[in-house]
């Protein structure tokens, strides 16, 4: 399972990094998404799980429970990583109505104009 795991937070890497390097705004945020969702998910993974291990709902001689600390993580990196996919998508669309494409080569140079 860990191999499986580790092959699809991979892929998920390098399609996100081709997809930002791509010349389109709109796949630099896709691009985004894929690796912050490849981030989450390293996180479930180096975090681990297994069936023996029960919530922290510790009682007089229990011995192994399951730490709590990285599903905060992710839940609080999952938040963090929506709220700026959404303002990255927001820009990207302003730019797209502002100068009529998504292509960053056909952008002006001056910030101004």
């Amino acid at each position: 399972m860990e191999l499986l795991m580790a092959l699809v937070i991979g892929s998920m890497f390098a399609a996100g990094t081709y997809m930002i390097l791509r010349p389109s705004l709109i796949r630099v945020v896709l691009g985004f998404g894929l690796y912050s969702n490849a981030a989450n998910l390293l996180l479930i993974a180096c975090g681990g799980y297994s069936d023996a291990l029960q919530a922290p709902f510790l009682r007089d001689g229990a011995d192994g429970y399951m730490d709590p600390l990285p599903p905060d993580i992710i839940l609080t990196a999952i938040v963090i990583s929506f709220a700026v996919g959404a303002l990255l998508l927001i820009v990207s669309y302003q730019v797209y109505v502002d100068h009529g494409t998504d292509d960053p080569e056909n952008l002006p140079r001056d910030p101004l104009s």
